[in-house]
This record gives C-alpha cells, sequence and structure tokens, in this order.
C-alpha cells in the first residue's frame, strides 16, 4: 500500500513535460510493410529501458528508506502493579500521611488484588456464582473493613433496653394473597441515590433513612431524602453510638417521640457523630410505629418486600468475598446466619430470579456507587437464610 501511495503522490507532482520527457511517445516504423527495422527496433528498446529508469528515480528516490515497525517493549508485571497502584490511587484519592504507610497500604493491595484474581479465576471455571474487582476498599484488611464500615451493633444493652421502650408490632403475612415473581422499589422512585458512609460505621442509620424514605413515598407519593446525619447525632438517647453502631428500631423510635427526622439538604452527611442539631422547620418525614418481620422467616419477608416496601434488614458482612463483591448473586457457605453473625444493616428494595434460576434479594448498601453492581448486592435469597438476612428485618409506620 505506501508504494502505492508514493507512485500516486510522484505522478501527481510531477510536470506533464516531466512525464512526457520520461515517457516519450512510440515512434512509427518506417521499415517495409510496417515493420520496424533493425536499427529502429534497437533505438526504442534503448529508449524504453532510459524511460524505465528515469522513472524509477522520479517516483522511488534514493535516498527514501523503509521504516522498520518498532516493536513495542513488554511491560514488566511488577510495572503492571505499579501502574494500578497509580490508578487506584487517582481513581479513590488515596493520600497517605507518610511513606511507610503508603508501603503498607501498596502492600496489602497487592494482596488483595492476587486474592480477587484467584476468586474469578473460580467463577470463569464455574465454581462461583459471583465475580469480584477491586474497590476503594482495596487496601483494607478484612477486618479493618469490618471495624470502619459494619455497626450493626445487635449485642448493645442499651440498645435492647431502648427497644423495650416501645415494644414492636409483628408483621403478619397476609393469607392467599398472589404477590410478584419480581419486585424492584427503585422503578417507581420509592429509592434515593446510593450514598458512601465512609469509615463512620453508621449503616443502621442509612437503612432507617432509606425505609422512612420508602415508606415516606408510598404514602405521599413524594421521594424525600432524609438526613442520615440527624439519626447518628440524635439517638444516643435511644441506644444508639453513632459511628460505633446501632440499630434501625431505635432510629424509628427517635423519629416517632421527635415528631419528626430533618431531610438531607439541611443536615448533611459528615461521616462522625456530633451534636443533635436538629430543627423542626426541616422535617421530612414523621413516624408512628415500626414493625419487625418474624425472625428467620424469608416468605414473610418477601410478602413484606412486595406489599409494604423497601425494608431493612441485618446480614453478616464480614468476609472478604463481600468487601470486593462486584456482579451476580452473592452466596458464600461461610457466612454466617446466627443473631450474633449479624454486623451490617442494609436495605431491601427488591427480590427477583436470575434467567439460570438463581433466587436473589436486591439489596442497597451504603458503601458507595463505585461497590457492587452501582451500590447494590443480590444475595441468595431461599438459601437457608443466607447471611442471616431475615434475622433481625423491620420496617416504619408512617
Amino acid at each position: 500500500m505506501w508504494r502505492f501511495l508514493i507512485l500516486l503522490m510522484a505522478i501527481c507532482h510531477r510536470s506533464k513535460a516531466q512525464l512526457q520527457y520520461v515517457l516519450p511517445l512510440t515512434p512509427i516504423p518506417h521499415g517495409p510493410h510496417g515493420h520496424y527495422t533493425h536499427a529502429e527496433a534497437h533505438a526504442e528498446s534503448h529508449a524504453q529501458s532510459q524511460a524505465q529508469s528515469q522513472l524509477q528515480d522520479i517516483l522511488v528516490p534514493q535516498e527514501f528508506e523503509v521504516q522498520q515497525p518498532i516493536t513495542p517493549r513488554k511491560i514488566t508485571a511488577d510495572e503492571l502493579v505499579e501502574e494500578e497502584w497509580r490508578e487506584f490511587k487517582l481513581a479513590f484519592n488515596k493520600i497517605y500521611p507518610t511513606v511507610e504507610i503508603e508501603q503498607l497500604r501498596r502492600e496489602i493491595f497487592i494482596d488483595n488484588r492476587a486474592k480477587i484474581a484467584r476468586f474469578n479465576q473460580e467463577f470463569s471455571r464455574g465454581n462461583q456464582n459471583f465475580v469480584q474487582r477491586m474497590n476503594g476498599f482495596g487496601d483494607m484488611l478484612v477486618h479493618e473493613f469490618n471495624s470502619n464500615l459494619n455497626g450493626f451493633n445487635r449485642s448493645s444493652a442499651q440498645v435492647q433496653q431502648s427497644v423495650d421502650a416501645d415494644t414492636p408490632s409483628t408483621f403478619i403475612p397476609s393469607a392467599n394473597v398472589p404477590f410478584p415473581e419480581h419486585v424492584d422499589w427503585r422503578k417507581v422512585g420509592a429509592v434515593s441515590p446510593v450514598k458512601s458512609q465512609h469509615t463512620c460505621a453508621g449503616c443502621w442509620a442509612y437503612a432507617a433513612a432509606g425505609a422512612l424514605e420508602g415508606q415516606h413515598f408510598r404514602k405521599t407519593g413524594k421521594l424525600v431524602e432524609v438526613s442520615v446525619q440527624n439519626l447518628l447525632d440524635c439517638t444516643r438517647p435511644y441506644g444508639n453510638e453513632g459511628c460505633e453502631g446501632g440499630l434501625m428500631d431505635p432510629a424509628f423510635q427517635y423519629v416517632k417521640e421527635n415528631n419528626g427526622v430533618d431531610d438531607h439538604g439541611s443536615y448533611p452527611y459528615e461521616g462522625r457523630e456530633n451534636k443533635c442539631r436538629f430543627k423542626r422547620e426541616n422535617t421530612v418525614a414523621t413516624a408512628t410505629g415500626f414493625v419487625d418481620i418474624a425472625s428467620g422467616d424469608e416468605k414473610g419477608l418477601q410478602i413484606a418486600v412486595a406489599t409494604i416496601g423497601p425494608i431493612t434488614a441485618a446480614i453478616d458482612a464480614s468476609l472478604d468475598s463481600l468487601q470486593f463483591y462486584s456482579d451476580g448473586v452473592y452466596y458464600d457457605p461461610k457466612c454466617g446466619n446466627k443473631p450474633e453473625d449479624m454486623n451490617h444493616a442494609v436495605l431491601i428494595v427488591g427480590y427477583g430470579v436470575e434467567p439460570n434460576g438463581q433466587k436473589y434479594w436486591l439489596v442497597k448498601n451504603s458503601y458507595g456507587p463505585e461497590w457492587g453492581i452501582k451500590g447494590y448486592i443480590k444475595m441468595a435469597r431461599d438459601a437457608g437464610n443466607h447471611c442471616g438476612i431475615a434475622i433481625q428485618a423491620s420496617y416504619p409506620l408512617v
């Protein structure tokens, strides 16, 4: 192709006179019967040879050299890791106070990167139901991940005492009422955008806020954003412990007794507990009580999600398989399903069935939109109360 382009360019830039000089008109034969004489034939052959030589000089200059393609240097494994580390820090705005701490976090990142690669190899072999990917928790050990983000504090004696102050109702599923195979409360506008709790273990406040938003939407047709910070700051008297953990029912109790909770815009999230700054004029939602789903009853939980709306739940989120969850139906046989295993609060916004028949809960998390399926996770449903999702589920009355 390049030879053709060079020829074409040269021809276009040569004058008509040059081409006529290089390619002279064929002489008319003068011999008997219109044939060339021997001398004429020799002269013509010599002229054509000269013309071809001159054309070659014009179209392909002697000083032109063909450039050999440059073979790119192969990137080493160490260079690839270093590039991914730079991209990780940039993507998640990671800044470390000292060189030593950065080196430690880099080593954790490399180890997590290898774990994710091994896990996804198992997925490709058909041995896993879901895939993993690197996310903003890639420089954390799993125990750091748990202590910083998972704050469902069921064992707190103060919290349990506060719940007794107002005995909740128990959800009674409607008998013989058909409900759909798939439910997604996002599709009707009952769910606010996914947010990140950062390193404050205030998952319980996010779950409670989401349930209040869902019930307010069902009652009014209007979606509001409840202030998570309001719940973090103001529910210690009800047994919750701010960024150190809490429960959803005491948060509902607070909203009931306080006659409301502020909106997110006027009382934004700060990522740490502060003094209570509730302002009556900024109230966007109220509650009259709360209802618990019978512990361990997945069928009752399914009916509640289908007929009531988004429901809060507690799960075991202590495994690194969940730390780097990306897509698919989450199932890990090591996930606990006993009350003492529960350490994280979430919001169930629907359920469904995958094309391959896998049943799942559609769960809104508070790890940020970069985690999971844009902040959501599909958790195995009807799989022996997997991860304890039906152990402590509830919703507010509004």
